[in-house]
């Protein structure tokens, strides 16, 4: 798929509820120049942005305020867990989630933490706009390129979709645990990508993810707490960065 070319896929509700004219949408993302950016495309087109925050926190004080809003739109990197606080903060909201890659495991979480839409930030703004309407009536949104994936998808949400393995109280992917392993060994997101055969955008992702739920800055906090848990594979020569 390329930039711009994100096509949705519609997997069909049985309960659809009415288009909302002007609908508030909340956006959350700790990226400002992508907030900024969504707003522009998204404001007075159909849609009032009222509230953007980089935090489910700023969120939920906006919540205890007895705001409200019919479309939150979140960065993947919230996780399952900020999905499902979401769901608990606005139950009648829709979320959507944004990520840079479109993988499987990615998918299967959103969907089973309670998201209504995973859409890659690759989208054509138009594309973004008319998905987002298919997600207020009801319509589970996602990019095509998954389409082969929807009957796994089913299968993982009435399964646990993804096996996570403890290591102190942080559960991790086995994925994870191969990023947190090579950058411990100092490897580059391109190596990385190589070696599990993945896209330099998943890797991101994953590293994304690591981070937060490390509570890490940056990569080589990662690779420290790696070797302080055993994570390494012994076969690196530092860390070298990206």
């Amino acid at each position: 798929m390329g930039v711009g070319k994100c096509v949705p896929k519609i997997c069909h509700n049985d309960t659809l509820g009415a288009l909302v004219d002007n609908a508030v949408i909340w956006l959350l993302d700790s990226q400002p120049l992508m907030r900024a950016g969504l707003r522009a495309q998204l404001d007075g087109k159909g849609f009032r942005v009222v509230f953007e925050a980089a935090t489910i926190e700023d969120a939920a004080l906006l919540v205890s305020r007895g705001e409200a809003a019919n479309l939150v739109v979140v960065d993947y990197g919230i996780g399952g867990a900020g999905v499902q606080r979401l769901k608990s903060l606005l139950p009648k909201a829709r979320i959507v989630v944004l990520s840079e890659a479109a993988e499987l495991s990615f998918l299967a979480e959103m969907f089973g933490a309670g998201a209504d839409g995973f859409m890659l930030k690759s989208i054509a703004p138009e594309a973004l706009l008319e998905s987002l309407k298919l997600v207020l009536l009801g319509e589970k949104v996602f990019p095509s390129v998954l389409t082969n994936f929807l009957g796994a998808l089913q299968g993982h949400q009435t399964a646990s979709p993804i096996e996570r393995v403890r290591v102190g109280d942080v559960a991790l992917s086995q994925r994870e645990l191969d990023i947190i392993r090579s950058l411990a060994d100092g490897h580059t997101n391109k190596l990385i990508a190589k070696e599990l055969s993945i896209t330099e955008a998943t890797v991101k992702v994953h590293i994304k993810t690591v981070l937060r739920k490390l509570g890490a800055s940056n990569r080589t906090q990662v690779a420290i707490w790696a070797v302080q848990h055993g994570l390494t594979n012994g076969n690196g020569s530092g860390f070298r960065g990206r």
